[in-house]
């Protein structure tokens, strides 16, 4: 089965080729492409200095960010939007879209795109479609009442716990899901408090892990890894895998699920559901 373990390195960042000519300020590192066994997904991370730009653009596929740091404003099919820290949002397939920073601070988000952008000098799936004028006043993604497809995490409706000795200590909220707009992905939070644990399980979709403080072990097929703060890891579809905390604070990370249109219809159509979970016991 597929699985890849690996780090957030601030020293990889660079500008991508597309971007190169288009964007003032902007550098990105993928943490987990094609390269590493995914198919349905590509999660990176992307910043964005003081006085930089990424001007209008689309692309062929659909994008969900969340802000880890700083500040950074999204014009979005004409609308503009304060996005701070915490703060996320949909992107939708072929939706013209902007990013500018005004602030003194570097912004810093994490992005998922799905399906899978094409490899770098292959066919294009992101255009270029020149200055787009930025209207004076800005919505704000921290309000009770942000634009539709833009929210500012708060931990609050988590997802219903499972029961019969499968998890213990471990919350997590799903925001941004089918209700959202999205169409290829879920994003989430979880936290697991002192002594946690999640039992062997897989599922028929891929999913991403970022941490992002305290630390756990994560077993994946029949390998132990310990996940702290950056350290990121992905499992393919079908890969069996279980979590439990370890240290004295608890473990919080960020979640990407993807899978294919066709897979998610089929499930939904059989079981009700957006995706299914296999708990398996460890021979």
């Amino acid at each position: 089965m597929h699985y890849y373990i690996g780090k957030y390195d601030e020293s990889r960042h660079a500008t991508p080729d597309i971007y190169k000519e288009h964007s003032r300020g902007f550098d990105r590192v993928s943490l987990v492409n094609r390269a590493n066994g995914s198919v349905h997904c590509e999660a990176c991370i992307s910043r964005l200095a003081p006085g930089g730009i990424v001007p209008t653009h689309v692309h062929a596929y659909e994008k969900g960010i969340y802000l880890l740091e700083g500040e950074v404003e999204l014009l979005r099919n004409g609308e503009a939007v304060r996005m701070p820290a915490h703060g996320y949002a949909l992107i939708p397939y072929a939706t013209p879209h902007a990013f500018r920073n005004r602030g003194k601070q570097t912004a810093r988000w994490f992005e998922i795109l799905s399906p899978q952008p094409k490899p770098q000098h292959s066919l294009k799936d992101t255009f270029f479609t020149g200055d787009e004028a930025w209207p004076e006043v800005l919505a704000d993604a921290a309000t009770h009442s942000p634009p539709k497809g833009v929210g500012s995490f708060q931990p609050v409706n988590p997802l219903p716990r499972m029961g019969g000795g499968l998890q213990e200590g471990l919350t997590v909220y799903r925001f941004m899901e089918r209700n959202f707009g999205t169409q290829c992905f879920f994003m989430m939070r979880g936290e697991m408090s002192v002594g946690a644990y999640r039992t062997r399980h897989d599922h028929p979709i891929e999913e991403f892990y970022m941490g992002l403080a305290g630390e756990a072990i994560m077993e994946i097929e029949d390998q132990s890894f310990r996940l702290g703060a950056g350290d990121v890891a992905w499992t393919g579809v079908g890969t069996s895998h279980a979590f439990r905390h370890v240290g004295d604070t608890p473990f919080q990370w960020l979640e990407t699920q993807t899978r294919s249109e066709e897979h998610t219809s089929e499930l939904q159509s059989r079981f009700g559901i957006s995706y299914a979970v296999f708990c398996l016991k460890k021979k």
